[in-house]
């Protein structure tokens, strides 16, 4: 399959390259750029069968690079790149012709699995390959030229040389939260034996991951069910926790590719499960979206704007339920808590020049795949997130006080609401008259004054760029619900009306 990148970025488009490179020999990249205009270039002069693009590109973007290409060049499929902003864009992208969408950070599994898809839909593939002779070819080379060297150690002690007339095939996909020997987890299936089953093989994919494929001489869909009885011999065992997930029946051992996919998405199912041995059938695989946690990450990421502990304490909670209650994909769990890490980083670096910021490094990546389950993963975020709010805190103290900086980012997130002295000083559980001393001690103004500055030069801002607002509808979107008042108090601090205002700088 020959494959072409495109990515603004050189670190992207190197991290991508090694990634296909180390895939499959099979993949070859024939051109990498780093704009649309270039690949359109190599384009004439190479057909490839795959343009990976990044979403977001100078000049001409991605999606505008995918339907060009699709109108000059109708067999090449295209893959997104995009970034979590853009990420439900690029997914509608897959109405108007593109193939694929990936989030960035890649998830090298993903990638993978993607690769294999496209792959196997390139046209004519099958016949100009030959039909598969699975009587001649060792089940072990059949296995692990289609996992590309991951796979180490294949066990053949349980191998059946008549495996020719297999029919039907179910791959079970098992991780463990400590290392276990794979002839272990052998036996402890042969105690319950299932005399349909004939074990075609076994890998360990690393200490903590085994993959077993096992075959049928008939194609009937109660070996599902069987499998899942036998499997129960897991449930009793209390010196390992161990997660499962099992393939669709499938009739084709070409296939199987898929059935590992199945069993990966099942086995990341079960992360969230409750269970002591949870065991998933590809079937009943249900993701939810990121839709119904965005919310929640923005009721978090305002909380660490104002340093507002006892909020986040409660919106963390909240959000990491909902996490639970949705179940999101993993590499949609590392992205959202990278972004509420970064913001941490960023209001750090707000608050003094070179702010240590090791304190609130995390490498998310390591940290949730040392996770067995999402309770594990769960406690983990919201320890890390309120111990960087913590330290943030600390921090602002030997800078200025934590709770004038509150107080001002309240009012600047919340001009247009109705706040006085009063309502302030029981945000941060201090008295009006302290609350007032404080603040003209730290900033050298009053908080009403505050208020007024930031609402003038909102209300500034809005008569200069929406020009087609009235004066009074200016007033009422920075906090002013009577016309006269708002003229009043504009006239005051600017000198002049809204209307002449409006008047100069249009």
């Amino acid at each position: 399959m020959k494959i072409m990148i495109v990515d603004d970025e050189e670190k992207i488009r190197l991290g991508l390259s090694k990634l296909i490179v180390k895939a499959s020999p099979q993949y070859e990249i024939i051109g990498v750029y780093a704009s649309g205009a270039e690949c359109l270039e190599g384009l004439k002069k190479h057909k490839p069968d795959v343009v990976i693009t990044d979403i977001k590109m100078s000049g001409m973007t991605g999606l505008e690079l995918a339907k060009t290409i699709k109108q000059l060049y109708i067999d090449t499929k295209c893959v997104i790149l995009s970034g979590y902003g853009e990420f439900e864009y690029a997914r509608s992208a897959i109405s108007s012709g593109v193939s694929g969408y990936l989030l960035k950070p890649v998830d090298k599994q993903e990638f993978y699995q993607l690769l294999s898809q496209l792959a196997m839909e390139l046209p004519n593939k099958a016949s100009q390959e030959g039909p598969a002779d699975h009587a001649e070819l060792p089940i072990h080379d059949i296995l692990l030229g289609k996992m590309d060297k991951l796979t180490k150690g294949f066990n053949l002690s349980q191998y059946n040389p008549s495996y020719a007339e297999i029919s039907a095939y179910l791959l079970v996909l098992i991780r463990t939260d400590i290392s276990i020997p794979l002839t272990t987890l052998l036996k402890k299936l042969h105690v319950t034996p299932n005399p349909a089953a004939i074990q075609v093989g076994a890998v360990e994919m690393d200490e903590r991951t085994y993959v077993i494929l096992l075959g049928y001489s008939a194609y009937e869909e109660a070996h599902v069910h069987t499998l899942r009885k036998q499997l129960e011999v897991f449930d009793q065992d209390r010196s390992f926790r161990i997660s499962i997930g099992i393939s669709k029946l499938s009739s084709n051992l070409d296939a199987w590719e898929e059935g590992y996919r199945e069993a990966l998405y099942a086995l990341e199912f079960n992360f969230y499960s409750q269970e002591r041995a949870p065991r998933t059938v590809a079937g009943q695989v249900r993701f939810g979206t990121l839709h119904r946690v965005e919310p929640f990450r923005k009721r978090v990421l305002e909380d660490i704007e104002i340093l507002d502990m006892p909020a986040m304490e409660t919106h963390v909670k909240e959000m990491l339920q909902e996490i639970g209650s949705v179940k999101i994909r993993m590499h949609h769990l590392f992205e959202l808590v990278e972004t509420l890490s970064y913001a941490l980083k960023k209001e750090a670096g707000k608050r003094q020049e070179q702010a240590d910021l090791a304190p609130l490094s995390v490498d998310w990546t390591v940290e949730l795949k040392a996770c067995f389950t999402y309770g594990e993963a769960s406690a983990l975020i919201g320890r890390k997130l309120l111990e960087g709010l913590s330290y943030l805190m600390t921090e602002k103290s030997s800078q200025g006080h934590v709770l004038i900086y509150q107080i001002k980012k309240i009012i600047e997130l919340e001009y247009a609401e109705s706040l006085d002295l009063n309502s302030l000083s029981k945000r941060v559980f201090l008295t009006p008259s302290y609350l007032s001393k404080l603040f003209k001690l730290e900033t050298g103004t009053t908080v009403i004054e505050y208020i007024i500055s930031v609402r003038m030069n909102k209300a500034k801002e809005l008569l200069k760029e929406q020009t087609q607002l009235k004066t009074y509808q200016v007033g009422e979107m920075v906090g002013y619900k009577d016309p006269a008042y708002f003229n009043k108090q504009f006239k005051k601090v600017v000198g002049l009306t809204p209307k002449e205002y409006k008047d100069v700088v249009s």
